[in-house]
């Protein structure tokens, strides 16, 4: 992983990082990091257009051979580093993700549902499929992403429909469980007891 694009996460994020498997941390950290990059590249949008751009960019580097990526991006190194841990259409996924909200100053409920689905299938469905569990994890991936966006965006996110969903008790799943209550309004101490006993 890249230790100063982990730096750049909120610390919710990074404590759900901590809590993974050690032979995956590097694979889901890579994926929060790469979703922070593309939230920035959504709240510097400018020119939508440029916007649109740097997402082929990150979308073409992807699909290459790790040999035939660009170099000199950090995030792009550690891709190759995790090699088939992050599937491609997970990748995909996180870009239409924030593709979908390009060019928009407010973000209405469908945009909102369909960047929610993708980024809970990018992330919480690829933890999911690492750890094999049967379990469906997109409904708190979808209230992560919804609540996450309205923290990141608050003047953008009209107001939407929040899904409620269990949040998940088996330890391994305890990164995902992290990640939903950090946007519940957690506190910082109430996440480090979840964190630490699961309630």
């Amino acid at each position: 992983m890249t230790t100063d694009a982990v730096l750049e996460l909120v610390p919710p994020a990074r404590l759900a990082i901590a809590y993974a498997p050690s032979n995956i941390r590097s694979a889901f950290a890579l994926l929060l990091q790469i979703d922070n990059r593309f939230a920035e590249i959504l709240r510097n949008a400018r020119e939508p257009m440029i916007a649109q751009i740097k997402m082929a960019w990150w979308r073409e580097a992807f699909a290459s051979p790790a040999e035939a990526r660009p170099k000199g991006e950090p995030l792009l190194q550690a891709l190759n580093e995790v090699g088939e841990y992050i599937p491609l259409s997970a990748l995909e996924a996180l870009a239409a993700a924030w593709e979908h909200l390009l060019g928009n100053e407010r973000f209405s409920q469908e945009l909102v549902d369909a960047h929610a689905e993708l980024r809970a299938e990018a992330i919480f469905l690829t933890y999911a499929g690492w750890m094999g569990t049967v379990q469906d994890m997109r409904p708190i991936g979808r209230i992560w992403a919804l609540e996450a966006l309205r923290i990141a965006f608050p003047e953008r996110v009209a107001d939407c429909n929040m899904p409620h969903a269990p949040l998940p008790k088996a330890r391994a799943l305890r990164p995902l469980s992290i990640l939903t209550m950090s946007v519940r309004t957690a506190s910082g101490s109430r996440l480090i007891l979840h964190a630490l006993t699961g309630i």
